[in-house]
């Protein structure tokens, strides 16, 4: 938590200025370009944002924020996949992110984020691509390293206080409110593309089936089980404000295995174990508790053999609806229409306090958390409302 405060800190109040500042610089170079342009016109040629046909030949997507940010994407990706069928599409990402993307048939090529930076920006310079389309809403960071690459054309989000549109060419509007994934189209929209195909993706191999099969029956799961998948941790990089009480997913637990004789799994990601072991070491019912033991891909392969998932708004809950199984999203400082499950086999509660939900980016919390690191809004939803609306898929 220190150090992500630390980085927030740096990407605001040094990320701003250099933003900025580079604009200033931006504009000035394309003003003497311009000048330059009239006497000079193979210059004009090497300076121009796009080739002859005005079609590019490379392409990079900057998404460094959570998976969920990802999953959201796809139909963007896959909208300007079909646009430009001819074009090198890369991806640069966190190493889970890229491993949702392992089978993804938009991209060609996976580059994974990683230090010491200097390097990774020699290697985007020497790609020499054309376009780069920054996926992120309001990190400068993300701006200034699609600015270091030298591509011509750069493509992203203007959001409200995040000073960070000044070096796009292209200013595409982030809409409160607006779902995330009509948000992310409006990129594609700006580019030409057809944007009409909605769908979420995963792309789950045998190996992922296999392997989660294989652990079920270790686990003494049988295929002909009522399977209901509980994600507790709701936070990013330890941030608990998005999560629903411990206490309540117990009781949750244990009423949802009474009443259905279902069987109850607990995920979780490696820094997540505690959380979800927890809750299984209070449970009256057997819970199974693989957090900590999932890939990204293995994961998605449990909740599409899952008939439930039960979650908080964080990256697993969008990897369980574009798995297509019904979802329990349970909400509190996020907004549920911007950032709900996308699909219709979901259902979102929310908190009645007046104030909620509070977020649009991600960190603009209306409140302090309460010494259990949660928000007031969680609390004031109850067992006996997500039991109802398990019901609905149960019943």
């Amino acid at each position: 938590m220190q150090s992500n405060r630390v980085l927030k800190f740096f990407d605001r109040y040094v990320g701003i200025p250099i933003c900025i500042l580079l604009s200033i610089i931006k504009n000035f170079r394309s003003f003497l370009d311009r000048e330059v342009e009239a006497q000079n016109r193979e210059f004009q040629y090497q300076r121009s944002s796009k080739s002859s046909t005005g079609v590019p030949n490379k392409i990079l997507f900057i998404q460094l924020s959570a998976l969920g940010d990802t999953i959201l994407a796809v139909p963007t990706i896959r909208a300007i996949r079909l646009r430009l069928p001819n074009a090198e599409l890369s991806f640069l990402a966190s190493p889970t992110n890229l491993s949702y993307l392992e089978r993804c048939p938009y991209i060609d090529q996976k580059i994974p984020f990683h230090y010491p930076l200097y390097q990774l920006i020699q290697m985007l310079r020497r790609e020499r691509f054309d376009w780069v389309i920054d996926l992120e809403h309001w990190s400068r960071f993300s701006a200034l390293l699609a600015y270091t690459t030298g591509a011509s054309r750069l493509i992203g989000f203007s959001a409200a206080h995040q000073y960070r549109h000044y070096l796009f060419n292209d200013i595409v509007p982030h809409t409160p409110g607006k779902h995330e994934v009509l948000n992310f189209l409006s990129v594609a929209h700006e580019l030409g593309c057809n944007t009409d195909d909605l769908k979420l993706d995963v792309w789950i191999g045998e190996t992922e089936e296999e392997w989660c099969r294989n652990l079920l029956a270790q686990k003494h799961v049988h295929p002909s089980d009522l399977l209901i998948v509980l994600h507790p941790e709701a936070g990013r990089r330890g941030e608990p404000r998005r999560r629903w009480l411990l206490e309540k997913y117990v009781v949750l637990a244990d009423t949802l295995s009474e009443q259905y004789n279902a069987r109850i799994v607990l995920t979780g990601a490696p820094n997540e174990v505690a959380v979800s072991e927890w809750i299984a070491e209070r449970t009256k019912c057997e819970t199974v508790c693989l957090a900590g033991q999932t890939q990204v891909n293995q994961l998605a392969a449990l909740f599409a053999m899952a008939d439930l998932v039960v979650s908080g708004n964080c990256g697993p809950m969008h990897l369980a609806a574009a798995a297509g199984t019904p979802v329990v999203a349970i909400h509190g400082p996020t907004n549920s229409k911007q950032w709900g499950p996308w699909t219709n086999r979901s259902i979102c509660l929310e908190s009645n306090l007046p104030c909620s939900p509070c977020l649009n980016l991600g960190f603009e919390y209306a409140c302090q958390a309460l010494p259990d690191g949660t928000s007031p809004c969680m609390h004031t939803i109850g067992v006996e409302d997500v039991l109802r609306a398990c019901d609905l898929y149960l019943g």
